[in-house]
């Protein structure tokens, strides 16, 4: 089977979850047995580093990229409003990238076009007009909407809620207006795939969650050391320059950790982090702040339990997915577990931002219990979360519905 991947930035380097996603969804098709070309848009803040990939991966995926200036333009911001049209959108269409792609489906017929995002949408027309017997899928992460609508009704100031609101509301137009365009949809989560019903698309739906390498096919991991009581050192490890990391760590730093400091005056709190400044926060006892980190993973083995404290956002938390395979606990807000579906399976604690504090002390308590946490995390992360199950589980769904 030939597809075609078509991403709004570089799947690799992996500089975030999303990329992730994207990389996983192409290593778990390629070893499910097809043929995928990656046509990727390469910007400021996502550029493609030729350089930085090896030439095995660029040979089996015929990676191309072509440059998309995604930075704020005024005039087409303004004729946007005017239009009524989602900027957001707009602003990752580029005729150059219209016309690779005109090319690439003229030079190979293909039986999948698999879009990554709803930032790849604008495309659709294109594929219509060049590879019309293709199978048009939407890989969706999640409803993008909704992160505009959260970060307006979490603002306080009137004139960014303003223009907040109006790019929530006309993404969400958008976004309801393409499901007509689509074939078929590979949701990341049956809730974001309930999403889709619930708006009216009755084409075929696949839930093809976040994949990873799991350590039942690439060794074992470390053993965990079991803290003593009450001295448990936990951490979170998260990028700061995306708001509801950096709001999620200032909330559980001012309203949780002093309760949890004041039940247990030995427990530790650890924060890495791209754009964290080595000061902030530096000052709250318990607290030790790190930066930014050479190696993620080795400054997540270093300690007992993963915290997210998010009380916003949409999508996968990719790493909690990467600690559950690695053996290391995880704490999370209800919030940030959306759409692991991980509910009742023992393997994390969970609780409402308001319980949080409390589900922590009583775990700092009995430190026994992440032993428990830590074995069940990984049989989980290895049954639900497997890339190649996962990738042929796709190729079967594609291969049901492919036009012939």
């Amino acid at each position: 089977m030939r597809i075609l991947q078509l991403s709004h930035k570089p799947p690799r380097p992996a500089l975030d979850g999303g990329c992730l996603a994207m990389d996983a969804i192409t290593t778990g098709l390629l070893n499910a047995g097809a043929r995928v070309k990656v046509l990727t848009a390469s910007t400021r803040k996502h550029p493609l580093v030729l350089e930085a990939l090896d030439n095995q991966y660029l040979e089996k995926t015929d990676l191309e990229g072509v440059e998309l200036d995604t930075g704020l333009d005024v005039r087409d911001a303004y004729m946007a409003l005017i239009n009524g049209n989602s900027y957001n959108i707009s602003r990752f269409y580029s005729h150059q990238y219209a016309m690779v792609l005109k090319m690439v489906l003229s030079r190979e017929r293909f039986d999948v076009v698999h879009l990554e995002s709803l930032y790849t949408t604008p495309y659709i027309e294109t594929i219509r007009n060049h590879a019309p017997t293709a199978l048009v899928a939407l890989r969706s992460h999640n409803h993008e909407y909704q992160i505009w609508e959260q970060r307006y009704r979490a603002t306080r100031n009137p004139f960014h809620r303003l223009i907040l609101r109006h790019l929530s509301r006309t993404l969400e137009r958008y976004e309801k207006s393409v499901l007509e365009q689509l074939d078929a949809i590979v949701a990341i989560s049956s809730n974001e795939g309930r999403g889709y019903r619930n708006w009216g698309f009755t084409g075929p739906i696949h839930i093809s969650g976040f994949g990873i390498s799991t350590d039942g096919k690439n060794g074992t991991t470390p053993e965990r050391r079991i803290p003593s009581k009450g001295e448990v050192k936990m951490y979170h490890l998260g990028a700061m320059d995306w708001g509801p990391n950096r709001e999620g760590v200032e909330w559980f730093i001012r309203e949780v950790w002093p309760v949890i400091l004041e039940a247990h005056p030995k427990a530790e709190f650890h924060l890495a982090g791209r754009d964290l400044n080595p000061e902030k926060w530096a000052e709250n006892p318990g607290v030790f702040n790190h930066g930014e980190v050479a190696d993620a993973s080795a400054f997540a083995q270093s300690y007992d339990l993963l915290v997210v404290p998010l009380l916003r956002g949409a999508g996968i938390r990719v790493k909690i997915v990467e600690s559950m395979s690695l053996g290391i606990p995880v704490a999370s807000t209800t919030t940030g577990l959306h759409g692991l579906e991980l509910q009742d399976s023992g393997c994390v604690i969970q609780a409402e931002p308001e319980r949080l504090s409390e589900a922590l002390v009583e775990l700092i308590e009995h430190p026994e219990r992440l032993a428990t946490l830590s074995e069940k995390g990984k049989q989980i992360a290895q049954t639900a979360f497997d890339k190649d199950t996962i990738g042929t589980a796709l190729m079967d769904f594609y291969r049901e519905h492919v036009r012939i």
